[in-house]
């Protein structure tokens, strides 16, 4: 999921539409794990990391509108490549669905931001919008995928799907954020279902599944054990660092609230944030993979700044 703008007024300002394309940097690489064939009618994106001569390349790219890839940037000696992701389209609307599907090569280090957030917009008949991202990171490779936040808009309907395969010495950076709506437009939680799911996988054998379904006019999310008086909510999960629940929890009065827990095995730590705004959940995510990094994680370990 990628895309703009916190209050929904903002909008993208790439061109309309881009043709299907398939892109080769730096030299042939053959996937580890060759990504299956893509119907024409499925709005894609696909990403193939790896690396190739001491830095991370994307060996391939597939694209379809509205996904626009821009070109890896390369921030530290360690040869990660960064890429953002825009989309040259206003949101997603009732019935459609698109997929993103990202592969991570062994030794290839791959950041993906999402350029702002993901707009879904209503749906008087009930139709839902899905999302559908499969990530696949090999062994000795990194991702940290970081999409936009989400703005439902009002009567929005919502199936996300996110699973991820991570081989035995992979790791994985995941941060979802969810906001209100357009707040500026009078919506808080006036969209009608979200179904957000959530599968990690480590080594064919599933480690975390969790699913959310809101309905905010069924059981609103500012009751207790929800919400309660925060606008947004986030989700960060950890995989491969080998640090358990060792992040612990916001202190008393916090403008972010953030605790953290681990799988049984430790393989994966799932921090849980609410704040006032989605940028207050970013910033403070990234202050905690900074601390993590420095107590917790090896030299390369995540970061969303």
């Amino acid at each position: 999921m990628v895309h703009v703008s916190d209050d929904g007024r903002g909008g993208p300002t790439c061109p309309p539409s881009f043709p299907t394309a398939t892109v080769r940097i730096g030299s042939p690489v053959p996937p580890t794990a060759p990504l299956p064939p893509t119907a024409s009618s499925t709005r894609v994106l696909r990403l193939r990391a790896a690396r190739v001569g001491g830095r991370t390349v994307l060996a391939e790219v597939e694209r379809t509108a509205p996904f626009h890839p821009g070109p890896p940037a390369y921030r530290g000696a360690d040869g990660a490549a960064e890429v953002i992701v825009q989309q040259a389209g206003p949101g997603l609307f009732p019935g459609e669905t698109i997929e993103a599907e990202v592969a991570v090569e062994p030794g290839a280090t791959l950041v993906v931001r999402g350029q702002g957030a993901t707009k879904i917009y209503p749906s008087p008949s009930g139709a839902a919008a899905v999302s559908r991202t499969r990530l696949r990171v090999a062994a000795g490779a990194s991702l940290r995928w970081l999409p936009g936040e989400l703005i439902p808009f009002r009567d929005a309907v919502l199936r996300q799907e996110t699973v991820v395969a991570l081989d035995p010495g992979a790791r994985l950076v995941l941060l979802e954020i969810l906001t209100p709506g357009r707040l500026a437009m009078g919506e808080r939680d006036a969209y009608a279902r979200l179904d957000l799911r959530l599968r990690i996988e480590v080594a064919d054998r599933p480690v975390l599944l969790e699913r959310a379904v809101l309905e905010p006019a069924r059981r609103p999310l500012a009751a207790a054990g929800h919400h309660g008086g925060f606008a947004c909510a986030g989700a960060l999960y950890l995989a491969g660092f080998g640090a358990g629940a060792a992040l612990g929890q916001s202190e008393p009065g916090a403008a972010v609230w953030w605790g953290s827990g681990a799988t049984a095995a430790g393989e994966v730590t799932v921090v849980r944030l609410l704040g006032p705004t989605a940028q207050a959940i970013r910033a403070t995510a990234a202050a905690l993979l900074a601390g993590f990094g420095r107590t917790a994680v090896p030299a390369g370990g995540p970061s969303i700044g």
